[in-house]
Formats: structure tokens, C-alpha cells, sequence
């Protein structure tokens, strides 16, 4: 008589789901499955399957797009959607078929061994895809302002080796006076702006010496064209987005003096109005302050992580989900070190914001980085960087707690007492004493 080893029950009346672009597979029990196709009325017809055998919950993969409807779809018909990642639920190698995958979703959903990803609801899921589109617009803008530094490049004009970026407001009025047939250096000075002028005057006049031609000014007006459609866009989309957190934010209330300094945002700044202000109203609190988080990152956060931090049990199983965590690969005595996985959005963003923190001189988490980059290399210093400014994030949420910059010479302080702690107990241990040199007078 064949055994049969089945797991506990922790989900009751739970199914499984697995998604394709043409077809659905259903399981309510691990064994039995019907697939259903992947139109409206198929989904309708799937959701009267799963209601008429008492299924309260189900759980699928995020596959690509296609989850984004039945999701919706099942949420309004009441029965409550787990999403989660398909690396959770991979089969074993030569045996995976949808039928099979269908069956292993349930029983692993139904034994509560898959943790559920999140999925913000309502506006939150627009903002969020709203702001990886402007992301993606931004990406694909970048490949005509790289055209346009070749462009630049083969008539040996050198603007990209004085100014910082050429499509900033100075490079791309000179940009356009060069494609108007303006072709004097000093007249194209003057559409810089001042600290340019002040300078770098003499750079920008020896790099505007170029040999002109018009085969390479054509395309540079080519993609000078196709990079303002996409600055278009992006400022399309950041008027839905307006549109959108205006709804969120509505009849809320704040005092002024919770609005604290407001940050400046270098690059892709978005043209939203009051755009601090509606931070402040969405979260309750300037999550601005937090070292290198301004109100740009925060608008990334709102999709990536919402503002309840309840599904959180504690602050270390937030920068876990983060991807910000040490792994640990512990077997005996031996501890080996391993390639980690990629962090997720929202990882990213305190990832970069570590980064961006890296040479700054005047705060805490920046010379903590510094200090780690010194003796474990850049890569553990910008996610240990990346962790701290993550932790301050979801103390703020679930706290309260404001976030406070103590320093960069207080941090060195600190480090400095630490330090001579030990080293007293060291010598206490030895029957030797320290005795601090005197500064000269």
C-alpha cells in the first residue's frame, strides 16, 4: 500500500493558481485542476468554480502582467489573493508542467510555506507603475542624449568633457543656437549659466572650436526632437501622478511645523506641485529628513512600499524583505560567504540612496560607510549604508521615532570612545594602564 505524505493545514479553504497568457490552471484541493481561459468571461467563469467549491483564498505567481486582472477581479468578488514569487514555488527540474505547478501552489499555499508579496491597492498600484513607467521613459530618453554627445563628438566639439550633463538647461540652449546655425563661441558662452560662465568660461570656448557638418548637425536635431518627446511624457505622466496623490491626500490635514527643510531633488525632479507637502501628508511625518532620502525617493516608496508597515512583524524582517539583509550560509563551524539575490524595488532606492551618501562629509551613515568601505569593499558598505537608512524609514513609519543627523564628527566621536573603551579594558585585563598624550599648549 503506497504512503502518501501530505503537510499540515495552516490555510483552509485555500486554492492555486497558476497564470499563463493564454490559458489558467486551477487547483481547490492539490489534486483535481480545470484550466479556464484568459478573457473576462473566462475569469468570471473561474471565479463562480472557485465560489462554488467554498474557495476563500487563493495564491498565484506574479507572472509578468497577466496576474494584474483575475487579481483584480477576485479581490472584488471577495476571495482574498496571495501573489508570490515563482522562485517560492520552483519544481523540481524535468517535472514542471502548469497542471504541476497549479497542484504544488495550492499545497504549499495551503500549508503556509509561501510568503505573500505585496500588492498595494487602489491608487497606490497606479502610482507605483506610474512612476516605473517614468523610470523606463527616463532609461530610454538617456540612449538620444548619449546620440547626441556622439553627434557632438564627431564634429569634436567638447561639451561633455567641461559641463556636468548636455542636457541640462545651459547644454541644450547652446544645443539649439548650434542647430539654429549659431557658430560663435562667445555668443554661445552667454546661453550658459553663471557658475559656468564664472569658471569655466576659457574651458568652454576652447571645447565649442568644432568642426561643423551638417550630415552630424541633422542628427543631432534628430535626437535633440525624439529626447524632448520624451520629456514630454514624463511630464505627462507627472500630472496623472498629481492628479493621483491629490485623491490620496484629500481632506488631509498637517501642521507647518512638520514640513521641516525641504531637500533638493538634482536629477529627474518631478513637476508636481507642493510635491513636499503631499509627502508629508501621505506619510504623517518628513521622512525627508532621513540621510539621503528626499521627496523623489519617497514618491518611489509610496508604490514599492506603501505607508502601513503592519505586515512587518519587526524592523528586521523589513530590510530582509528589502534584500538588504547578510546572508548566511552556516554549515558546522564553517561559515561560507554567497552570492546574495539582486534587493527588490525597494531595496534599490535604499541602495542608491547609501550611494549617494558615500562622499558626503557631514553625515553619520555617510562616514559609516566610508569606515566599512575602507575594510570590506564598496559592494558590503553601500547595502550595510543601504540597511541603516531602511531601519531609520521603518522606525519613522512605526514609530514615530524622527529621524536625527547626528553627524559625521559625532559618529567619529563615538567611534573614538568605543574604541578607547576597549582598549582600557584590554589593558585592565593585562595590569597595564593607559594614559592619554597631551596636546600641546
Amino acid at each position: 500500500m503506497e504512503n502518501k505524505i501530505s503537510f499540515e493545514q495552516i490555510h483552509a479553504n485555500a486554492g492555486g493558481i497558476d497564470v499563463g497568457s493564454e490559458k489558467i490552471f486551477v487547483s481547490v484541493d492539490g489534486v483535481t485542476v480545470k484550466n479556464f481561459g484568459t478573457c473576462s468571461s473566462d475569469y468570471h467563469d473561474c471565479i463562480s468554480y472557485l465560489q462554488e467549491h467554498a474557495i476563500e483564498r487563493v495564491a498565484m505567481e506574479a507572472t509578468g502582467v497577466y496576474w494584474l486582472s483575475l487579481y483584480g477581479m477576485l479581490e472584488s468578488a471577495g476571495i482574498k489573493v496571495s501573489l508570490v514569487n515563482p522562485k517560492q514555488t520552483k519544481q523540481q527540474r524535468g517535472k514542471k508542467t502548469d497542471v504541476q505547478d497549479c497542484r504544488w501552489i495550492q499545497k504549499l499555499f495551503a500549508a503556509g510555506l509561501l510568503q505573500e508579496s505585496f500588492v498595494p491597492e487602489g491608487k497606490m498600484l497606479e502610482i507605483r507603475y506610474l512612476v516605473r513607467e517614468r523610470l523606463d521613459i527616463i532609461e530610454m530618453g538617456s540612449s538620444y542624449v548619449n546620440k547626441m554627445q556622439r553627434c557632438l563628438e564627431l564634429m569634436n566639439i567638447k561639451l561633455t568633457e567641461v559641463i556636468s550633463q548636455i542636457h541640462g538647461a545651459s547644454g541644450i540652449r547652446m544645443i539649439e543656437a548650434i542647430i539654429d546655425g549659431q557658430r560663435d563661441p562667445q555668443v554661445l558662452l552667454q546661453l550658459c549659466d553663471k557658475k559656468i560662465i564664472a569658471k569655466k568660461a576659457e574651458q568652454v570656448l576652447k571645447a565649442l572650436e568644432g568642426n561643423y557638418n551638417e550630415t552630424w548637425l541633422f542628427m543631432l536635431s534628430q535626437n535633440l526632437n525624439l529626447w524632448r518627446q520624451h520629456q514630454l511624457q514624463i511630464a505627462n505622466i507627472d500630472g496623472r501622478i498629481e492628479s493621483l496623490l491629490t485623491e490620496l491626500t484629500a481632506g488631509k490635514q498637517i501642521d507647518s511645523s512638520q514640513l521641516g527643510k525641504v531637500k533638493p531633488i538634482r536629477h529627474h525632479k518631478p513637476h508636481i506641485k507642493d510635491l513636499h507637502e503631499i509627502m508629508v501628508k501621505l506619510f504623517g511625518a518628513n521622512l525627508s529628513s532621513i540621510a539621503g532620502i528626499n521627496n523623489y525617493s519617497l514618491l518611489r516608496l509610496i508604490g514599492e512600499t506603501g505607508t502601513d508597515m503592519s505586515r512587518f512583524p519587526t524592523i528586521k524582517h523589513f530590510v530582509s524583505w528589502c534584500g538588504l539583509s547578510p546572508g548566511r550560509n552556516q554549515s558546522g563551524k564553517k561559515s561560507k560567504w554567497i552570492k546574495q539575490a539582486p534587493c527588490n524595488k525597494a531595496g534599490q532606492i535604499f541602495l542608491e540612496a547609501a550611494q549617494s551618501l558615500g562622499q558626503s562629509k557631514y553625515t553619520a551613515i555617510g562616514c559609516f560607510i566610508r569606515k566599512l568601505k575602507s575594510r570590506r569593499g564598496a559592494g558590503v558598505a553601500y547595502k550595510a549604508g543601504g540597511r541603516k537608512i531602511a531601519e531609520a524609514y521603518y522606525n519613522a513609519l512605526t514609530k514615530g521615532t524622527a529621524y536625527v543627523e547626528q553627524g559625521a564628527k559625532q559618529y567619529e566621536l563615538q567611534i573614538k570612545q568605543r574604541e578607547l573603551a576597549t582598549l582600557k579594558k584590554l589593558a585592565k585585563k593585562h595590569n597595564l594602564q593607559v594614559i592619554e598624550k597631551q596636546k600641546a599648549a
